[in-house]
C-alpha cells in the first residue's frame, strides 16, 4: 500500500484500519527524525531511517519480522539512487511480510522515476530493473492526495536592472565564475550566481514579514535559513541547492503559495522556471493517479 500526501491524522487512520483488518501482531515504523510518525493509540516500535542499515537493528529485525508484522515507511524517500544501501536493507525486511505501508508527502523528489523506489518497497521482485510507467499506478494499492502549490514571482522594480552599473557587475561576476570553473561541476555557476544576486533583494525585505534564504548573509532577525524555520508562511529570497531541501521546507511549513522575489536576472528566472517545471511534473502525476478521499 502506498499513500501520497496524507496528513498525520489520515496516516493514523490508515494504519489503524489496516491493523484491524489484517490481524497484525507487530508494527515497525521507519522514519527520519524530522518526520517521525506518531501513533499514540497503536503499540509500535519506532526506528530512525538511519537505523535501517545498522548491524544490530538489521539482524534483530530479520529474526523478528514475519507475515504477521506490518512495516510502515514514513517519508523515507531521501535519495534518488534506487540501489542505495538503506533501500536495499529495507527490501530484506519487506521480503519477510506482505504487510507494508509507504507514506510520502510527494510522489518523488525530482521526477516520476523516483516513484520506482516506493514501488520497490512494496514489491521489489515485480519492479526490479523496470522504468516508471503510469500503468503501475493502477496495478497496486496506490492513492494520492494532490498537493496544490501556487508560485507567485515578485519582480523587483524594473528600474533596478536598467542601471548599467548593476548590469555590468552581474556580468562580471558571471564571467569570473566561468573563468574559474576549471574541472568543477558547471552546476556550481547558477548556484553561486543565485546566491550573489541576493544582494539586490535586501532593500525589498520588510520587517513585518518572514523570509527564507540559503544562509545567514542578510543578518536580519526575520530572515531564516533552510536549516532553521518553522511551520508558517515565508517569502523566498533564494532557493536551496537541493530539491529535497525545498521539498522538506514545503512539508514542514505547509505552504500552499510560494512567493519568490526575483531580482530580474536570468539566474533567478532559471530557478523560478525549474520550480514551475517540477510543479508541472507533480500535476501530471496527480492527473494519472487514483485520488485519496
Amino acid at each position: 500500500m502506498i499513500r501520497i500526501g496524507l496528513n498525520e491524522n489520515e496516516k493514523q487512520k490508515v494504519v489503524s484500519d489496516y491493523v484491524r483488518a489484517n490481524g497484525i501482531k507487530a508494527i515497525y515504523i521507519f522514519a527520519p527524525l524530522q518526520f517521525k510518525l506518531s501513533l499514540p493509540d497503536i503499540d509500535a516500535e519506532y526506528f530512525d531511517r538511519s537505523d535501517i542499515i545498522m548491524y544490530v537493528t538489521f539482524y534483530d529485525l530479520l529474526e523478528r519480522i514475519d507475515d504477521s508484522a506490518l512495516l510502515v515507511f514514513n517519508e523515507c524517500l531521501r535519495v534518488q539512487n534506487r540501489s542505495d544501501l538503506t533501500y536495499n536493507c529495507a527490501h530484506h525486511y519487506c521480503n519477510q511480510t506482505s504487510h507494508i505501508i509507504v507514506f510520502e508527502h510527494f510522489p518523488f523528489i525530482e521526477n516520476k522515476e523516483d516513484f520506482m523506489i516506493l514501488l520497490d518497497l512494496i514489491n521489489k521482485g515485480k519492479y526490479k530493473g523496470k522504468g516508471f510507467s503510469y500503468e503501475f499506478l493502477t496495478e497496486e494499492d496506490i492513492l494520492v492526495k494532490p498537493y496544490s502549490l501556487e508560485l507567485l514571482v515578485i519582480q523587483i522594480a524594473t528600474d533596478l536592472f536598467c542601471n548599467s552599473d548593476i548590469q555590468k557587475e552581474y556580468e562580471r561576476e558571471k564571467q569570473k565564475l566561468f573563468d574559474n570553473l576549471g574541472m568543477s561541476d558547471p552546476d556550481t555557476i547558477p548556484r553561486k550566481l543565485h546566491n550573489f544576486v541576493g544582494k539586490y533583494k535586501k532593500t525589498t525585505i520588510r520587517p513585518d514579514l518572514k523570509y527564507v534564504a540559503r544562509n545567514k548573509r542578510y543578518k536580519m532577525s526575520n530572515v531564516e535559513t533552510y536549516k532553521n524555520f518553522g511551520a508558517q508562511e515565508y517569502i523566498i529570497l533564494d532557493f536551496p541547492h537541493r530539491r529535497l531541501d525545498f521539498n522538506d521546507f514545503l512539508k514542514i511549513t505547509g505552504m500552499t503559495r510560494v512567493q519568490f522575489i526575483n531580482s530580474g536576472t536570468k539566474v533567478d528566472d532559471y530557478y523560478a522556471a525549474e520550480l514551475r517545471a517540477w510543479l508541472n511534473r507533480l500535476e501530471c502525476f496527480y492527473a494519472k493517479a487514483r485520488i485519496y478521499e
